[in-house]
């Protein structure tokens, strides 16, 4: 799906060092909410208002026409909208935002000319940062890195338009140059009337502080052709109560433990149940001297030196075996979401890695006559809440996974983690924060799917085995990770929580 969807940041105005990341100051007094020069009772009035009038909008033919426009419904662009501040399709509301805007404005003293030095500085930010890993992102650049551009080029109230937003740290950038900790933290000193000051050179080779800004939030515009970029700058950029948002998430996580923790459940070996951290999956293949099956994590797995074997003998008949000369191993079973027998390759749980109650560290084993009847339990058993089940985009790298079965877009995760999916989406439906839990839904999925690679050569060391997804492909490996998805989310939930927790204390 092609999409032109403009984002429009919710920047208010702040007070110097004040750092507001909207909240309180987008109402006025006793609840009322101002927007665009009109008063609402409160926040659900002023999105229902505007959402008729996007609605309007889109019966527009004209508008439809514009190049790029999403090839969405009306239904599901009202649905991912939330005007006039976020619309997923071009944001009619934009020239009103900067008319605005450009009107709270100081005005300039006569003469003033804009000007300013290239910035000529390297910019080097980690990315070890509650703000940057509250949801991941290809491409994605730490706030603070944009800070100091933003600071050197702008001045508090300018505008600032990024045509590739991705996931907004742009807009977070802009918003947090109105805060003084965060300012600070750049190496940069702050005066007491928000001035900004940095530690320059001058022409004697004497270091100095200088200022070159001003303490203060700017305003931003989030533009990008991706529709999960335009939804994830959104929510980054969207207000969010801390005590609300961590009372109503550890609400649905504790849901969801309650509907699916029995699928992440395994005996340890003094008979106490424990939690499954990951299972390890591998392809099983068959052999092309004797024709029997053979597990590749089993034949072609060294554990002890921490090396995947490029040729292996078979377990049965000893003929030596490359993985490039195997044939797959094949099962056939009926789709319900398809509606028809679907022919897939073979894959078999290999290990698990679990926790137990009451025991320190993490163990290890392999899948036992319990676990093979726990998955089996899972896999015979219909998901009860919808799931995505499209079938997958013409593309030569959309398709690759064609010839291993996995042909639609619910083939790419276990029945397990798929219904904990299915189970989650429907438990936030009943949510007031639905849409800031489902992006955190979304930063899961790759995760979740079985893209993601275990890393062999690390199994000798202390750091985890998790190797990440391959980046630019839809590539599934021979041996992969299904992680405890309910423990993933509630990773995430507490990125978010710190995020919030910590912009909180610094205001």
């Amino acid at each position: 799906m092609t999409q032109n969807s403009l984002f429009q940041s919710k920047l208010v105005p702040g007070k110097p060092g004040s750092g507001r990341l909207f909240d309180e100051e987008l109402t006025v007094a006793h609840g009322r909410v101002a927007c665009l020069g009109m008063t609402f009772a409160n926040d659900g009035d002023r999105r229902a208002w505007f959402t008729e009038k996007l609605r309007e909008k889109l019966k527009d033919p004209g508008f439809r026409k514009m190049e790029g426009f999403p090839m969405g419904s009306d239904e599901d662009i009202l649905a991912l909208s939330d005007p006039p501040y976020y619309t997923a399709c071009p944001n009619p509301w934009l020239a009103d935002f900067i008319k605005e805007w450009e009107a709270a404005k100081p005005a300039q003293s006569e003469g003033w000319h804009y000007h300013r030095e290239p910035f000529a500085a390297d910019v080097s930010e980690g990315k070890n940062d509650p703000i940057y890993n509250a949801h991941s992102y290809h491409t994605k650049v730490p706030h603070k890195a944009v800070m100091r551009y933003i600071l050197h080029y702008t001045q508090p109230g300018d505008i600032i338009f990024d045509a590739f937003c991705g996931t907004g740290m742009t807009g977070v950038a802009a918003q947090m140059c109105g805060d003084r900790d965060a300012v600070l933290s750049l190496g940069y000193q702050v005066r007491s009337d928000g001035v900004i000051l940095r530690e320059e050179t001058d022409d004697a080779g004497k270091k100095v502080w200088r200022a070159f800004s001003k303490l203060g939030i700017r305003r931003a515009i989030l533009n990008d052709l991706s529709p999960a970029a335009t939804f994830i700058s959104y929510n980054y950029n969207t207000p969010v109560n801390t005590t609300a948002f961590e009372r109503e998430a550890h609400r649905v996580l504790s849901e969801l433990e309650k509907q699916c923790g029995w699928m992440y459940e395994t005996e340890h070996s003094d008979g106490r149940i424990g939690t499954i951290n990951y299972t390890v999956w591998s392809d099983v293949f068959v052999c092309n001297e004797c024709v029997r099956e053979l597990v590749f994590w089993e034949e072609a797995v060294d554990e002890k030196n921490g090396i995947v074997r490029d040729s292996f003998p078979c377990p049965h008949c000893n003929a030596k075996l490359t993985k490039r000369n195997l044939e797959r191993a094949w099962i056939n079973k009926y789709d319900i979401a398809v509606g028809e027998t679907v022919k897939q390759a073979k894959q078999t749980p290999v290990q698990i890695n679990y926790s137990v109650p009451g025991l320190s560290g993490r163990f290890e084993k392999k899948p036992d006559s319990k676990d093979i009847a726990l998955i089996s339990k899972i896999e015979n058993e219909p998901i009860p809440y919808w799931y995505p089940s499209s079938r997958m985009i013409d593309g030569r790298e959309t398709r690759r996974n064609d010839p291993i079965g996995i042909t639609h877009v619910h083939h790419f995760y276990t029945k397990r983690n798929l219904r904990v999916l299915a189970t989650l989406r429907h438990i936030l439906t009943t949510s007031h924060i639905e849409s800031q839990l489902l992006c955190l839904v979304g930063d899961q999925l790759p995760r979740a799917s079985k893209m993601h690679k275990i890393a062999v050569s690390r199994l000798n060391t202390n750091l985890s085995k998790t190797a990440g997804v391959l980046a630019g492909t839809l590539y599934v490996p021979s041996n992969q990770i299904e992680y405890c998805l309910i423990a993933m989310v509630g990773y995430r939930i507490k990125d978010v929580s710190s995020y919030l927790s910590k912009r909180d204390s610094s205001h």
